[in-house]
């Protein structure tokens, strides 16, 4: 049993040296509160399908299951993606719907009234809900929605803006 012991100490040291660079990363990511249904089948499809950049901004990690985040940097401007959101009442979808992207990639989104600086779109008619808060900031609410359009589109659609 001992040359069993040997030969697996070797082993666990790799892989703890292998896993450091990414613990060490985590003190970086971005702090996200998880979505009721972040963890779902439907919101990992959508997490890989996210694109490296958004806005101009570059992927970052985060502390949440079916989260991303893109940011410019130490104290730049930050977009975060929560998917798994609860979707909106009828009340909540009064302030308007928006079709963001091409028939392909068509997204409808309901955007909220700009608070601290910051607005949030979220999905209409698709399960689960995705929410996008971002910078009220029109280049970056021009451009956001439909950088992620194509992988929040890979999520079940069974209504549409009117």
């Amino acid at each position: 049993m001992l040359p069993r012991r040997r030969a697996l100490a070797p082993a666990a040291a790799l892989v703890s040296l292998a896993l450091a660079p990414a613990l060490s990363g985590c003190s970086r990511a971005v702090a996200v509160e998880a979505a009721p249904q972040g963890w779902s089948k439907a919101c990992a499809e959508v997490y890989t399908a996210l694109p490296d950049g958004v806005a101009g901004l570059d992927r970052r990690e985060t502390t949440a299951q079916g989260a991303a985040a893109w940011s410019g940097g130490a104290g730049g401007e930050v977009v975060v993606l929560r998917c798994g959101v609860e979707p909106l009442d009828a009340l909540q979808t009064a302030g308007g719907c928006q079709a963001v992207g091409d028939a392909g990639a068509q997204v409808d989104w309901i955007p909220a009234e700009p608070h601290d600086g910051r607005v949030t779109w979220t999905t209409y008619g698709r399960t689960p809900a995705v929410a996008l808060v971002m910078p009220a900031d029109e280049a970056v609410t021009s451009s956001a929605p439909l950088d992620v359009g194509p992988a929040v589109a890979l999520l079940p659609q069974d209504r549409t803006c009117s």
